[in-house]
Formats: structure tokens, C-alpha cells, sequence
């Protein structure tokens, strides 16, 4: 194995956390801002995006969910309801004990932008 100090040599950047090499999920800055929206429901866009950035799509379960949050799935459900308020997801049932399917929307960051003072 190449000794840390070679390796610094070479890079300018260099990632000794091994989770961090495994992956990341972005957050779009106009959820991160949204003043409107409660730290629980930002962080469950993105928990949403990175199940989603897997296959394309996602239907997790709330229970899921709401473990890898840390939270409770009564919790989880209020986060979403915020998330579909505020017009950034959707959902549909699938069926009774089934997991829904979730909709990341295409959501217009220029009508958040006109919002914001200059």
C-alpha cells in the first residue's frame, strides 16, 4: 500500500475516509435554503435522492426511511407532507402494507430565486 505521504505528493485532495469514497447525495441548494421547510423534511429529500440516484426512481418504505434518518415514521410522514406542500414530491399509494412510489418533482428554482430579495 502507497504510504499516505506519496500520496499526498500527488494530489491536492485526497479522501482518507473510506465511507466517503463509497458515495454522497447533493442537495440542491433551493431545499438546503427553503427557510419554509424544517431541517427533518430537507434531510429527507435527500434521503429520497439517494435512494433514488441508485435505479432512477424509489419507493422506500417510511420504516426504512425512517431509520436512516433516526427518526420516528410519524415524524417522517409530517417531513413529507412539508416536501409536498412546498411542491418538491409527490407520491402514490401502491397498496395496502406496500411501499409507495415516491416522485422527485421538477421543481422551477426561478420561481424561488423572484422570491428572494436582491
Amino acid at each position: 500500500m502507497e504510504s499516505v505521504a506519496n500520496i499526498i505528493q500527488k494530489h491536492s485532495i485526497v479522501v482518507i475516509n473510506e465511507a466517503l469514497k463509497r458515495g454522497f447525495t447533493q442537495l440542491p441548494n433551493y431545499i438546503l435554503k427553503d427557510k419554509k421547510l424544517s431541517f427533518g423534511a430537507r434531510l429527507s429529500y435527500a434521503v429520497l435522492l439517494s435512494y433514488s440516484w441508485q435505479k432512477d426512481s424509489c419507493f422506500p418504505g417510511q420504516d426504512r426511511m425512517a431509520v436512516d434518518l433516526g427518526t420516528s415514521s410519524k415524524s417522517l410522514r409530517g417531513y413529507l407532507n412539508e416536501l409536498k406542500d412546498g411542491g418538491y414530491i409527490s407520491w402514490t399509494r401502491t397498496g395496502l402494507n406496500k411501499p409507495n412510489t415516491y416522485y422527485i418533482l421538477d421543481y422551477q428554482p426561478l420561481k424561488f430565486e423572484a422570491d428572494r430579495k436582491p
